[in-house]
């Protein structure tokens, strides 16, 4: 067999390597049968052809045929046919009716053949065949078994027919059987590189993925993407220069519905407007008849091997088939039903993104209906779906031509749910532009609601409160939207705490009946913060699990609160991570994916990893924040995102990317966004003052930090090293009063809540620095929960006993050392190596760990090694994420860090490693 051809049949490896194996035989003068069957369009005929051809090469005499439709009048076709040879006749007989004596006749015909070379017989499409041919291939090769005589026989599985019966007994008989499955992806790749002379790109490999693996369909795309002209070779890959189907699959469409009755083929044009997969029932709807109605059409749709049967649904066998046969019908018919199934999910309650497909598909801006239609799917929509409500809200106002009555309605509609799906900057830019404009009342209060909520996302949170005013100042409001203006009001106070927020809040619960469940939970949130800045830590905690247990926990609304984010960040607060990590696993729902609240999801798992001194985790899931709310110009969640990665950077001791950070927030005052991380907010710029320009720079930030102590003793929630920060900084500065300021505050959260030792640490810690009382930072030391504050207070309390207890303080400082290194904290190891050398105590007297190499796998951290056998297992980047209890941002960056250091670039590749090193372990 020459190269070219062995090319030419693609991912039939293991069958050709049979058909092989049964000439071998052959040519050692044994007979053999080898039963190749599939649907079709698998490959049968090309199979057969290329064993044709080989055994020419080979020398073996052939009988080649097929059998067909009008041949099944005519006995022994496919036989006669395949031996091209008269036969004598058989003096007083009618040859056509003896079967017995043309069995005979083509029996002698082969041995006779045989007697000189090895005879291949090969036959194909017997699901044609007729009863006598039938009854001859039962016959024959059971009667030829001991000559050179090889069966190569083929026939489709669908339709069912005789042929399969004679299949079964042949099988029997010893009969070796090939069922021919699709081809794989390598290779229709493979035939799309052959084709056109370069591997294919994605789009192009996406698109004959739909032929499923059916080479008659793929070879049939393939040529008519040359017709078309349709594929250019662009940087070494195959590249589609055109999104249309080829004309030459629409004829292809077309024969295969005229082979069948009208009924079906009005089944199959409808079907192939609903999608992948359909139910009999959602047809039967569209057609207006009865599942039973429809059966014979199914039965013979499936029998023409162009529908399949699962569990639950049917389905086209070919999604390239299904895209082709929906073309065929012309647009405007092909856009009423797409119309008429939107419509019909959504009647039924069906998920909201299947109705506003067809929806979308079926828009058109000279139809008035389809925009309708658009109108009201959004509005029903809106409330469980926002991002699907926003794409036909849009969609409906870019298709509405601006003099049209109803532009000013779809305009207002568009602004409320982009803003509800959290689209902030297309939501800001079309309340803005219609707000300029004179309008009804009730639209502009609608518009300055959602103006209210875009402004909040943002950080302008006295501007957001503003517009809110506006509209609660209007008599008469309609309920929803003044629960909507309440909200938004809310949410805008409880950023910079407006003690207007308490008196908001305390008459929505006073009166919770009367307004619905949002403004609740926003109210809950307010109160709940202004209980935490006072340091009223229970209530606040009250209120907040209230909020989570009797709201929604978690909205896909953007404009709404989120309690289950707000208690799991009061969580961290308190050094809470347990709980705190699996409210977060609970809120990470996809009702939060797109939305704002996403960029505050990441946030707080950022604080959960710097807490417990994974830096590198919380610097993935800060730069995941800040790249989700920067894509959605959440703008406020942005500068938290920026807040927190600074205090990241600060702590890894790169003091130039954290002041970047801080000089890329958007000058806002404090807004929503903040509280999630109010401690990060609120001191990182003094921190990162003091640590790169000294105590006496970070001084009116303290003054301002600790003036503010007096009535909100809650700003030291967060972090607890932030108390004994706020003192070691004032003492150094001078500010004596403004350390025992901080003490004060600091000691009265630790006295009136016992029940967190986080608070007990950090008041210790702020104390034994005020007073140089060695067994409060002793306790701080033992206490602390986060490795960063335990290496701090260890320094502090090493620097305290230098001058009197140097064996001790060298004690501590190693200690330091260790949690310091442990985290990361690479600057802070720095100064306490400076430490130790000032005590005498030089580089080689103090264990350090080997250096980590720079590559292999000794070079991955212990996550970066866990994530990477999770990864070997077979786990996809969520189910890592599941089983770690990290997000796929963060997955995802070990995983790139891992590729570097391995210098791989696939999981394959990652696997291989992983095996290898635990063999070798």
């Amino acid at each position: 067999m020459t190269g070219a051809r062995r090319n030419a049949v693609r991912g039939r490896e293991a069958e050709q390597k049979m058909i092989r194996e049964l000439l071998r035989h052959a040519q050692r003068g044994a007979g053999g049968v080898l039963l190749v069957d599939g649907e079709p369009g698998t490959g049968k005929s090309l199979l057969l052809r290329d064993a044709t051809d080989e055994a020419a090469e080979q020398g073996f005499s052939l009988a080649a045929g097929a059998a067909d439709q009008l041949g099944q009048v005519i006995p022994f076709f496919a036989l006669r046919t395949a031996l091209g040879e008269p036969t004598a006749d058989h003096p007083g007989r009618d040859l056509l009716d003896d079967t017995a004596w043309w069995i005979t006749q083509i029996r002698a015909q082969l041995e006779q053949r045989a007697a000189a070379a090895p005879v291949l017989v090969c036959l194909d499409d017997l699901h044609w065949a007729d009863p006598a041919t039938l009854a001859a291939l039962r016959a024959l090769p059971r009667y030829l078994k001991r000559h050179p005589v090889a069966w190569l026989l083929a026939r489709s599985t669908a339709p069912q027919r005789a042929a399969d019966y004679v299949f079964d007994l042949l099988e029997q008989d010893g009969a070796a059987r090939v069922s021919l499955a699709p081809l794989d992806t390598d290779a229709v790749a493979a035939m799309l590189t052959d084709a056109f002379g370069a591997p294919p790109d994605q789009v192009l490999a996406d698109l004959a993925d739909g032929a499923a693996g059916n080479p008659s369909l793929v070879a049939e795309l393939i040529g008519g993407l040359r017709d078309d002209h349709a594929v250019q070779v662009i940087g070494g890959r195959a590249v589609l220069a055109s999104a249309r189907l080829p004309r030459r699959m629409h004829r292809l469409a077309q024969r295969r519905l005229d082979g069948l009755s009208q009924r079906a083929r009005h089944l199959l044009v409808t079907v192939a407007v609903l999608g992948p997969a359909f139910r009999l029932e959602d047809a039967a709807e569209m057609l207006g008849e009865t599942p039973a109605m429809l059966l014979p059409a199914v039965e013979e749709a499936m029998n023409a091997a162009i529908v399949t049967a699962a569990e639950h649904a049917f389905a086209f066998r070919q999604q390239l088939l299904r895209r082709a046969v929906g073309e065929t019908i012309p647009r405007p018919a092909r856009n009423a039903l797409h119309r008429q199934y939107g419509e019909i999910l959504l009647t039924r309650g069906e998920p909201a993104a299947r109705a506003a497909c067809h929806l979308l598909t079926a828009a058109h801006p000279d139809d008035p209906a389809s925009l309708t239609g658009l109108d009201q799917a959004a509005a029903q929509t809106l409330a469980s779906a926002p991002q699907t409500a926003a794409g036909l809200a849009l969609r409906a106002l870019e298709l509405t031509p601006a003099a049209d009555p109803a532009a000013l309605s779809r305009a207002v509609a568009a602004a409320e749910a982009l803003t509800a799906a959290g689209r902030l900057d297309q939501a800001g830019r079309i309340t803005r532009d219609t707000l300029a404009q004179p309008l009804p009342p009730a639209a502009e209060d609608r518009l300055r609601c959602a103006l209210s909520s875009v402004l909040c996302a943002a950080g302008q949170a006295r501007a957001a409160a503003d517009q809110a005013q506006l509209v609660l100042a209007q008599p008469y409001l309609p309920g929803d939207l003044r629960d909507q203006a309440l909200t938004a009001h809310l949410l805008a106070l409880a950023g910079p705490r407006d003690e207007l927020a308490g008196s908001v809040a305390d008459t929505i619960l006073a009166a919770s009946g009367r307004h619905d469940s949002h403004a609740a939970d926003a109210a809950r949130l307010a109160r709940a913060a202004i209980a935490w800045d006072s340091g009223q830590l229970s209530a606040g905690l009250e209120l907040l699990r209230d909020a989570a247990r009797l709201g929604s926990g978690t909205s896909p609304d953007a404009r709404h609160a989120q309690p289950l984010l707000a208690l799991a960040a009061a969580l961290v607060d308190l050094r809470q991570l347990d709980e705190a990590d699996r409210i977060l696993h609970a809120a990470d729902h996809p009702a939060l994916h797109g939305i704002p609240a996403q960029a505050g999801l990441c946030i707080l798992r950022a604080r959960v990893h710097l807490a417990a001194g994974r830096l590198a985790d919380a610097a993935a899931e800060g730069r995941a924040a800040l790249a989700l709310a920067e894509a959605r110009g959440a703008h406020g969640y942005a500068a938290t995102a920026h807040s927190v990665l600074s205090v990241i950077e600060l702590r890894r001791g790169d003091l130039a990317a954290a002041a970047q950070h801080i000089a890329c927030r958007p000058g806002t005052c404090p807004q929503f966004a903040d509280t999630y991380a109010r401690s990060e907010t609120t001191a990182a710029e003094a921190q990162i003052t003091e640590a790169r320009d000294g105590p006496d720079a970070a001084l009116g930030h303290l003054r301002q930090l600790c003036a503010d102590l007096e009535t909100r003793r809650g700003l030291l929630l967060g972090d607890p090293a932030l108390a004994p920060w706020l003192v070691r900084t004032a003492l150094a500065a001078g500010g004596r009063e403004l350390a025992v300021r901080a003490v004060r505050a600091a000691q009265a959260l630790a006295d009136d809540h016992p029940e967190f030792p986080a608070l007990a640490a950090a008041a210790a810690h702020g104390a034994g620095l005020a007073r140089r009382d060695p067994a409060r930072l002793a306790q701080a030391a033992a206490q602390h929960p986060d490795p960063w504050a335990r290496a701090s207070a260890a320094e502090d309390l090493a620097v305290l006993l230098a001058a009197t207890a140097k064996d001790q303080a060298i004690r501590h400082l190693k200690s330091a050392l260790d949690g310091y290194r442990q985290v990361g904290a690479d600057r802070d190891q720095a100064r306490i190596r400076r430490r130790l050398r000032q005590l005498g105590i030089r580089r080689r007297h103090w264990a350090t760990p080997a250096a980590r190499p720079v590559t292999g796998w000794e070079s991955l951290t212990e996550t970066e090694q866990a994530v990477a056998r999770l990864v070997a297992e077979g786990l996809n980047n969520n189910q890592v994420a599941a089983r770690m209890y990290i997000s796929t941002h963060t997955v995802a960056h070990h995983l790139r860090q891992t590729f570097r250091k391995l210098s791989i670039a696939s999981r394959v590749e990652l696997t291989r490693i992983v095996i290898d090193h635990h063999e070798a372990g």
